[in-house]
C-alpha cells in the first residue's frame, strides 16, 4: 500500500491535547492525528507539582518513556513483577504490554515525559474504570470490603488520566532498576565531528521488548547519514534546534521538510530517510523504534557493497566517476565523521 510521505511529518501543533488541568497536560499523536503513522504512536505528558498519571495498562502495546525534565516515580506491576523506581532527566523506562503502571511527579517543579508505543492507536484500560464497572458482590468477595465500599468510590469518581494529589509523592531513592536506563549519562556509541548517538536498546536495557530509543545530537553542519532500518519503524522527535528531514517511499515519492522542536516524522520499516542540522543551533532529538534490537543500513555501506562497474552501470556514468569515493564497510551513522 502506498504511503503519502507528506502525511508522515508532524509539528507540535499536530498533537491532540487529550486533557489539561491542575495536575498537568496530556497530548497524543496517533494515526488519528497523523494519517501516515503506522505501527507506532507518541504521548507527551507534562506533570505539575503533585501531578500524576492515573494507574492503567495498555491492552495492545509495549511502552517506552523518556524523561526530558524533572523527576518521576514510576510503579510497574504485572505477572511476577512489581517495580517502583525513580526516573530523572535523561533516563528512559519500559512498561510491558498489560502491566499496570502509575507515573507521579517527584519534584517541586514540572516534570516532562515523552513515551512511545509500538501500536498506531494504543488502547488503555483504567484501574479506576475497571473497579467502578465491577459488581459490589465481586468487590466484597475479592477485597473483603463492606457493602458501601463501592458506593463510596462512585461518589468521589474522578475524571480523565491526569490527577493531582494533596499529599507528597512516594519516597523512592534514586538507584538502578532493571526497567530503567540513564541514556544521557551512557557512553556515546557514536561520537563524530557532526554529532553523537546514544542507545537505549536491548543491549543496555535487556528487559526491553518491542520498543527502543536512540538519543542523538547534531552540530552545525552535522547530519544523520541517509539510511533505513530493515526491521523497525521509527518516529524521530526533535527536542531542540531545527533540522531538515527527507523521507523516500518505495514508489519514488520524496518528501523534504524542515522541522523544529516538538516536531518530527515517521519512517516505516526500510523507508530511506535522513536528518540534517540547519541554522546555527545544535539539534537534539529522540528516535523511537518498535524493535528493541533495531538494525541500520547506511548509504555509505550500501554504495560500498558494490564495485565501480556495478555502480557505473546503475547510474549510467563512467566507472572513473566513483574513484576516490569512500566505501565504508559499515554504517557511519553521524556525518561528517
Amino acid at each position: 500500500m502506498s504511503v503519502d510521505p507528506s502525511t508522515c511529518f508532524f509539528s507540535q501543533g499536530t498533537f491532540k491535547q487529550h486533557e489539561q488541568g491542575d495536575g498537568g497536560s496530556f497530548s497524543v499523536l496517533t494515526s488519528k492525528q497523523l494519517p501516515g503513522l503506522g505501527h507506532m504512536s507518541v504521548v507527551d505528558v507534562t506533570l505539575s507539582a503533585n501531578g500524576f498519571v492515573r494507574p492503567g495498562w495498555h491492552t495492545n502495546a509495549q511502552m517506552i518513556g523518556y524523561c526530558t525534565a524533572g523527576e518521576l516515580v514510576v510503579t510497574v506491576h504485572g505477572p511476577s513483577l512489581h517495580e517502583r523506581f525513580r526516573v530523572g532527566k535523561g533516563e528512559i523506562f519500559y512498561v510491558p504490554q498489560g502491566a499496570i503502571h502509575h507515573i507521579v511527579n517527584a519534584c517541586s517543579g514540572e516534570s516532562v515525559v515523552k513515551y512511545a508505543f509500538n501500536h498506531h492507536d494504543p488502547e488503555t484500560m483504567s484501574l479506576h474504570d475497571a473497579v467502578l464497572a465491577t459488581s459490589s458482590e465481586a468487590i466484597q468477595s475479592t477485597m473483603g470490603t463492606g457493602e458501601g465500599f463501592l458506593d463510596g468510590l462512585r461518589t468521589g469518581a474522578a475524571q480523565g488520566w491526569i490527577g493531582v494529589s494533596s499529599g507528597t509523592s512516594p519516597r523512592v531513592e534514586a538507584s538502578s532498576n532493571r526497567f530503567k536506563f540513564n541514556i544521557e549519562a551512557s557512553d556515546r556509541v557514536v561520537q563524530a565531528a557532526g554529532g553523537y548517538l546514544q542507545a537505549g536498546l536491548k543491549d543496555n536495557l535487556p528487559v526491553l521488548d518491542g520498543v527502543g530509543i536512540l538519543g542523538f545530537g547534531l552540530n552545525p553542519g552535522g547530519a544523520v547519514e541517509p539510511h533505513w532500518h530493515p526491521n523497525s519503524d521509527e518516529i524521530v522527535y526533535i527536542t531542540s534546534g531545527r533540522a531538515k528531514a527527507m523521507l523516500v517511499t518505495p514508489f519514488g515519492e520524496v518528501e523534504v521538510q524542515e522541522i523544529g522542536a516538538g516536531g518530527g516524522f515517521y519512517a516505516p520499516a526500510s523507508f530511506y530517510h535522513s536528518i540534517e542540522q540547519v541554522g546555527s543551533e545544535d539539534v537534539e532529538g529522540i528516535a523511537f523504534f518498535n524493535n528493541a534490537e533495531m538494525v541500520y543500513v547506511g548509504l555509505g555501506e550500501a554504495l560500498g557493497a558494490f564495485d565501480d562497474d556495478v555502480l557505473s552501470a546503475t547510474f549510467n556514468v563512467e566507472p572513473g566517476h566513483f574513484k576516490g569515493m569512500d566505501k565504508p564497510g559499515g554504517p557511519k551513522v553521524i556525518v561528517p565523521g
